[in-house]
């Protein structure tokens, strides 16, 4: 938990987003089990595969989560762009890994015209993004063996750093990338927010200046995803969208779900991965559409 804790404060001063795991919201009821591996609903109940991953291609756009350090959570999101990509052809595909400056290098890459380690070098990933490149590399090549676009979602780190030292207001527009005004969070998002904060650092008096600007800074950051989301399945109707990225910008609905929807968006699906062997208490209605319990033996073959 206290890895979870440090990814999400890390907003605050670099791209390192939340990391996947999250603390319990203040309601909602525990799911008590999941099944060992496989799709399960949010009352703990296994799910059908095929009938699943129809349900989400029914949609415009489908979030899944990730804990970006897990390769048996990579490995769930490709399994499950390859069952969408049966169903609808017509893809693409949203990476929070990537900020809005470098969607040249991602066009180029998908028309192959760059080798992966031009890729990787021209994209900053081991500047901007730091985790294993090997991790991803998988969706990446499924993307541009099908020509399927990859879409960059993120900003640059100094937007969410301005915004997290000096507030939305007072950050310089020429920061802002076009990034317009978040929707107001709501009441359990904040309660959420507050509450990480609070395991992090136990005992220590709420600096309310801080805490907002901590709040602010992940909405811009969700607002500015939910946007490069929004714009892609907009540019391409009747495409699905797929977004890729931390489950923390997804549980609930509090993140980019909430933004999608302030910009008109209600056909989204949410999916996130659930290591099996953890605790379920954790886990709670509401968090998500669907679920994919990960078994520990998956977890232990990636090391």
């Amino acid at each position: 938990m206290k890895r979870i804790i440090t990814a999400l404060l890390l907003l605050s001063t670099s791209l390192v987003s939340c990391s996947g795991a999250f603390l319990s919201p203040p309601t909602g009821s525990p799911v008590h089990c999941l099944p060992n591996a496989g799709w399960s609903n949010l009352q703990g109940e296994p799910r059908d595969a095929s009938s699943v991953i129809a349900e989400l291609a029914s949609h415009d756009i489908v979030l899944l989560g990730e804990t970006h350090d897990s390769q048996a959570h990579h490995d769930w999101q490709l399994g499950t762009l390859k069952a969408l990509f049966a169903l609808r052809p017509d893809l693409q595909i949203g990476l929070e890994m990537f900020p809005r400056k470098v969607q040249p290098i991602l066009d180029d890459w998908i028309a192959g015209k760059l080798s992966e380690a031009q890729f990787l070098d021209r994209s900053g990933w081991r500047e901007g993004w730091r985790f294993d490149p090997e991790l991803y590399m998988g969706i990446f090549r499924f993307a541009r063996e099908h020509a399927i676009p990859m879409r960059a979602l993120n900003v640059d780190p100094a937007l969410i750093r301005a915004v997290s030292r000096d507030g939305l207001q007072a950050t310089p527009a020429v920061l802002r990338e076009g990034v317009g005004d978040p929707a107001p969070p709501s009441a359990a998002y904040r309660h959420w927010l507050a509450a990480v904060m609070a395991e992090h650092s136990p005992g220590k008096q709420v600096d309310e200046g801080r805490s907002a600007r901590f709040v602010q800074a992940q909405q811009v950051w969700d607002r500015a995803m939910a946007e490069g989301l929004a714009v892609a399945a907009r540019s391409r109707p009747g495409s699905l969208t797929v977004g890729v990225m931390g489950t923390g910008h997804i549980i609930h609905g509090f993140g980019v779900p909430h933004q999608l929807r302030d910009l008109g968006i209600d056909s989204i699906a949410t999916a996130i991965p659930w290591d099996a062997d953890t605790n379920c208490e954790d886990l709670v209605s509401g968090a998500a559409d669907v679920v994919f319990a990960i078994r520990q033996s998956d977890r232990l073959a990636q090391r």
